[in-house]
């Protein structure tokens, strides 16, 4: 079963946590940017990664989502979200809603179940994460997917 998890931009905290499952699993990563190209058939399980911003997902994430691209994902795959966030209210459930209505506007559905990790802001809020224990518990959830 092939794995891919899609990371926004090649920095921060989601980029942390991307590039440690795909180097310590069989999980392909993906930097999307507005050129991004892929052809999505290979993959089983397809893991969408982003930041939280006021309950927003990255413009990247966006852009790939409402493309033609997403076209050839799999009617079986399986596709899940990960996310780092700072921990304020309800973002992280308004950022899933906002990715699972664009999905089902394309006729893919979207797991239920998703991971969070705490991501640091500023250098002041969070300062100590994603730390090791976020980095094992991800691990863990992309191993059971």
């Amino acid at each position: 079963m092939k794995k891919l998890i899609i990371c926004p931009k090649a920095s921060g905290n989601t980029y942390k946590v991307c590039c440690h499952i795909s180097g310590n699993t069989d999980v392909n990563i993906l930097i999307v940017n507005e050129s991004t190209k892929i052809d999505f058939s290979d993959y089983d399980t397809i893991i969408l990664s982003s930041g939280i911003y006021g309950g927003h997902v990255h413009k990247n994430i966006l852009r790939l989502i409402r493309s033609d691209q997403m076209d050839s994902i799999k009617t079986d795959a399986k596709i899940c979200l990960f996310f780092t966030w700072i921990g304020r209210g309800h973002s992280d459930m308004d950022a899933f809603n906002e990715i699972n209505q664009l999905l089902n506007k394309k006729g893919i559905k979207l797991d239920n179940s998703y991971m969070k990790c705490f991501g640091s802001a500023m250098g002041i809020i969070r300062k100590s994460h994603p730390n090791e224990e976020d980095l094992k518990n991800v691990l863990l959830w992309v191993n059971k997917l």
